[in-house]
């Protein structure tokens, strides 16, 4: 009788113990709403409710999100919202997502991209960058740095602003993209550590 009511014991307390820590565990994690189609001001509001927060507001309306509607997140975390702009086009942010999201939220937006594969070594098919940077109104292509999760070796990086593409075209370091016959940007700048440079042409 005692081995009886100690074995229901254990199966009570065994089982309170693992409600115990489930309730826990759901206490900590959020499940994103959807607010596809609301205002940005509106967006950040209804996330705030389920524990989280938004990257930036806006009174313009959100057409996707970043983790997407039903995603379980840990509470506290930021989500990025994506807006609609007939009037401008803002680069979003889409540094460090995976590019098979990355490239999901631009057709969703209607950009136009090209992508340039660099070996960095720290994630395959990983967004390191874009061209122009987030935030910027930019109605051409969008150019995405992309990880191939390999490595090479690096280099420290130089300042290759205003040289000639003669002086650089068979130089191993550098990628060129753009027309023109002198580079008005490059990625990443001078002072980095990197295996290539992307050099962005155009007329001086």
């Amino acid at each position: 009788m005692r081995v009886f009511l100690g074995i229901i014991i254990g199966i009570v307390v065994g089982g309170l113990f693992f409600l115990f820590t489930m309730k826990f565990y759901q206490s900590q994690y959020s499940t994103v709403p959807d607010v596809v189609g609301l205002s940005g001001t509106e967006a950040c509001e209804r996330l705030k409710t389920s524990g989280l927060f938004c990257d930036k507001s806006s009174s313009e309306t959100v057409v996707d999100t970043y983790p997407r509607a039903g995603s379980r997140v840990k509470k506290g975390r930021t989500v990025n919202l994506y807006y609609e702009n007939p009037q401008k086009k803002i680069v979003p942010r889409l540094s460090q997502l995976n590019f098979p999201v990355a490239e999901e939220i631009l057709k969703r937006l209607g950009w136009n991209y090209e992508t340039v594969y660099f070996p960095f070594g720290t994630e395959k098919d990983r967004v390191l960058a874009t061209y122009p940077k987030e935030g910027q109104i930019y109605n051409g292509k969008l150019i995405l740095l992309i990880d191939t999760g390999e490595k090479e070796s690096y280099f420290l990086v130089e300042n290759f602003v205003g040289k000639k593409v003669d002086e650089l075209k068979d130089d191993p370091r550098v990628l060129l993209l753009g027309t023109g016959d002198t580079v008005v940007a490059q990625y990443p700048p001078e002072g980095s550590i990197a295996t290539k440079v992307i050099l962005i042409l155009g007329e001086e």
